[in-house]
């Protein structure tokens, strides 16, 4: 096949396949221009054709670039089958081995992607095979076990079971019926499912298992990393946690805007971001200009930081956190006629809320990817008065602000807590009160008990005792304007987020209905349990 581009000779497509160390074959598509050999631009992917449509493959071969698209094991003309980053390291290794051998590449090859294709790229990058020059990163996480299948221990139900469900359907067998239900019990059971995608079963099945994850996953080599990156995030990407620990762990460049992990049109949830779209900023003449910098050595044009402050607009910033970052410990508290949130550290007290595992708070808004539902399961800053009239949250708002108040930076809460059950969550979320009573999320996290201090080490509680956690509220960037409150909500469910825990204790995967229980959850405050969320308050220039 041979095609034509503005400002290129007639170039050559054509369908390669690619041998790997165990005999499979990887199929691909090679966009190659005539001539001298050239630096390749290397996609990696695990979808099927429509998703590549919108990869930069022309405006690449404009920049100089050979570009390989190439399907993952399983999928396409690929052979063998695909199990979830498995085997992502040897067969990207291999395919770059292979490129270099190549007469028609030059040695030097950069890589491309978003999610699962960043994830491919992080997967061989700390390995510094030869001839790797740059990066490309898309929302993509810093790790598959806790960022990915799970988030402080709470399994990612919503965005696990729709990648399962489309992926599998990409591949040719769409599971039915109660196969797709959030609601259904245990989650481990989805034959159908797990046999088109054996990860299903294994992420489940492995939670507890650190040397399944440990040997899979790219986390602990991705500072080895000699390539430079760019990374690119959104305030409302599930992995946004992951775009951010990527790079302050490999440094590079950073953009991060008012986006979800597949919305980037600057209009999302309920707010419209004026000049927040990625076409505003050229991002995808930003990304290809950064792969051809890097790959000719010359000195990078992009700044380090460049971030979309909710409520101001574009900033360039020099690292992040921010150096001038204030940081702020802000107390929960009450006064009697319902909680607080303040500078101060209020009197000791307590609250006292019922969790109910067959009546979960449901998902509203926030970094998700989740299918429609009935309460409208769409990413981004969403109005929680929806959740008004609940009795198993406990909000904590502070006083009407006098002045705009810039939060940029990562966002935790410091909670003392109890309950009643063997084991549950605890949920944060950080909210933006409008005058009127608007009450729009900016950004939320959760901690599983037994999880509290970390996956690789499980711990149980016992009821009645008053534990701290350290839920991961993520981060954001949002300026809370002045007559606007700054509030704290705690509960412990997010459903179909997360999964919801039963308060037996028993691992994601077996949880059914007989397991669910009640739970009494008190949260403490003041001396000596002084809990608060720490905000990354920026000073007024």
């Amino acid at each position: 096949m041979t095609g034509t581009l503005e400002g290129l000779d007639t170039h050559v497509v054509e369908r390669v396949r690619i041998p790997v160390r165990d005999g499979v074959r990887l199929a691909g598509l090679l966009y190659r221009p005539p001539g001298r050999p050239r630096p390749v631009l290397l996609v990696r992917t695990p979808y099927a054709e429509p998703f590549s449509r919108t990869l930069p493959v022309f405006p690449a071969l404009d920049a100089g670039f050979t570009v390989l698209v190439q399907s993952c094991r399983g999928v396409g003309r690929s052979e063998g089958r695909l199990r979830t980053f498995e085997n992502e390291t040897a067969d990207g290794l291999d395919t770059l081995a292979w490129l270099r051998e190549q007469e028609w590449c030059d040695g030097r090859i950069a890589m491309f992607g978003a999610s699962y294709l960043g994830m491919t790229q992080l997967a061989v990058s700390g390995h510094r095979p030869d001839g790797l020059v740059a990066l490309a990163l898309t929302v993509t996480p810093d790790d598959y076990r806790d960022g990915l299948a799970y988030r402080q221990g709470a399994f990612q139900l919503g965005q696990a079971l729709g990648w399962h469900l489309l992926t599998s359907a990409q591949l040719g067998g769409m599971p039915a019926g109660r196969e797709a239900a959030y609601d259904t019990l245990p989650l481990i059971d989805r034959p159908n499912l797990a046999e088109i995608l054996p990860s299903w079963h294994t992420w489940l099945a492995r939670e507890n298992d650190p040397d399944y994850w440990r040997g899979i996953s790219y986390a602990s080599r991705r500072a080895d990393t000699a390539a430079p990156a760019l990374h690119v995030g959104g305030w409302f990407d599930l992995f946004l946690r992951g775009t951010l620990g990527n790079f302050t762990t490999m440094r590079g460049h950073l953009i991060v805007g008012p986006w979800s992990h597949t919305d980037r049109t600057g209009v999302l949830g309920e707010v419209v971001y004026p000049g927040g779209s990625e076409q505003a900023i050229r991002l995808e003449q930003q990304q290809v200009r950064f792969l051809q910098e890097s790959t000719d050595g010359v000195p990078g044009s992009l700044p380090p930081v460049r971030i979309y402050v909710m409520g101001a607009g574009w900033r360039t910033e020099n690292e992040w956190p921010l150096a001038r970052t204030a940081w702020q410990d802000w107390f929960l508290g009450t006064d009697g006629t319902g909680g607080t949130l303040g500078r101060s550290l209020p009197p000791s007290g307590s609250a006292e809320y019922v969790h109910d595992p067959r009546d979960p708070v449901p998902t509203v808004g926030g970094a998700i990817v989740l299918a429609p539902g009935p309460m409208g399961f769409q990413p981004g800053s969403r109005d929680q008065q929806v959740l008004d009239g609940r009795p198993d949250i406990l909000r904590f708002t502070g006083p009407v602000l006098d002045h705009d108040l810039e939060v940029t930076g990562p966002l935790s809460v410091r909670l003392f807590a109890s309950t009643s059950a063997a084991d549950t969550d605890f949920t944060a979320k950080l909210v933006d009160v409008h005058p009127g009573g608007r009450a729009l999320a900016v950004a939320d996290g959760i901690v599983r008990a037994r999880y509290r201090s970390g996956m690789d080490s499980p711990q149980a509680i016992e009821p009645g005792e008053v534990y701290e956690y350290t839920v991961d509220v993520g981060a954001t960037s949002q300026v809370f304007a002045a007559g606007h409150r700054i509030r704290v909500d705690i509960a412990s469910s997010n459903y179909p987020c997360f999964d919801r825990n039963s308060g037996s204790g028993k691992p994601a995967g077996e949880v059914t209905e007989d397991d669910f229980v009640r739970a009494t959850q008190r949260v403490f405050f003041g001396e000596p349990y002084p809990s608060a969320i720490r905000l990354p308050v920026i000073p007024a220039e």
